[in-house]
């Protein structure tokens, strides 16, 4: 670790967050960008609300527990697990888990599998599992590896499409790994799904930069209306966003490889992208607050419900919560 790592300056690795020094090395413009989508996302206010005259569905969404159970998982009627349930990713471990989750009272209870729960993926399980033939008791709950489930909720019918693949990232006991040229979701999203669970983050969403671009894509295509996911610790939160054109300008600047601030300062393409975001994010905010037009409620909702608190190895209890 060199000096500047050791001060807290630069980040050590790519699963931390970004510094202002890592930030303003790799190019201002950028970091001014970012914060002016975020500020003018917030301007839109809120990407959508339940339906009119129907009782909302309420999600909760956690995921990255890794065999804690100390947290506080409000009621609801869906419960969302993204992924990452345990470390070791053996059977034990994560029928552990599952009992965990089967003792809240959700009407649906929804898991995906994390790169670390390999007994999942049958290519990734562990010797011991494979040897003693173990099974898990899933109870209530919908393991979801690709498939699609309709839900009837407080009368409302909500679609919820799960997958765990993941971009390679770690040692062959890893669940769910997928190379570049062997990506798993070009039309496989069903167009219907109102909830998209995946473990892995799109690009350039609560992703520490290592999201997968194409799942972006093929959430531009579905467009659900709220999608979870976990995997990155660091990248906690909630994202509103829009797929419009201050959407499509942010995403192709961030997708632009960084040259250092000097270049920043020289005529570039990235320059074009800023003020796009500027005046198609401005152009937005119009529309939701001075003409409060149909597409103010066209929005969607990309939660990052990571539980564990970065690299420390220890739990923050804050499950995100999302009416639909």
């Amino acid at each position: 670790m060199g000096l500047l790592q050791s001060l807290g300056l630069r980040r050590s690795n790519q699963w931390e967050r970004l510094t202002l020094l890592d930030h303003l090395l790799l190019s201002p413009l950028t970091f001014l960008t970012i914060h002016i989508y975020h500020i003018l996302v917030w301007l839109r206010g809120r990407p959508f609300r339940p339906p009119r005259n129907k009782e909302p569905v309420r999600v909760v969404c956690i995921s990255d527990t890794h065999d804690q159970t100390a947290i506080e998982v409000p009621d609801g009627d869906i419960l969302v697990h993204a992924g990452d349930l345990t470390n070791a990713g053996t059977a034990v471990d994560i029928q552990k888990q599952l009992d965990w989750l089967n003792s809240f009272s959700h009407a649906v209870k929804v898991v995906v599998a994390g790169n670390h729960d390999s007994y999942f993926d049958p290519m990734s399980r562990l010797e011991e599992d494979v040897k003693s033939k173990a099974r898990l008791q899933l109870g209530s709950i919908l393991f979801l590896q690709g498939d699609v489930t309709v839900q009837e909720v407080n009368g409302r019918k909500i679609s919820i499409f799960g997958a765990g693949d993941i971009p390679e990232c770690g040692p062959k006991e890893f669940a769910f790994q997928y190379t570049a040229a062997r990506q798993p979701w070009q039309n496989r999203i069903p167009p219907e799904t109102d909830i998209l669970v995946t473990h892995t983050p799109p690009k350039h969403h609560l992703d520490l930069g290592v999201g997968c671009p194409h799942l972006l894509r093929e959430v531009w295509r579905v467009r659900p209306r709220l999608h979870i996911f976990g995997h990155c610790h660091w990248a906690y939160g909630q994202e509103p966003i829009y797929f419009d054109q201050m959407q499509a300008a942010y995403e192709s600047l961030l997708s632009r490889p960084s040259h250092g601030p000097i270049m920043d300062f020289l005529p570039n393409p990235s320059w074009i992208d800023m003020w796009k975001v500027v005046y198609y994010g401005l152009h937005g905010v119009a529309w939701k607050w001075l003409m409060g037009g149909s597409r103010s409620n066209q929005g969607s909702l990309m939660v990052n419900a990571a539980q564990m608190y970065g690299n420390t190895g220890r739990i923050k209890s804050r499950a995100v919560v999302v009416d639909i």
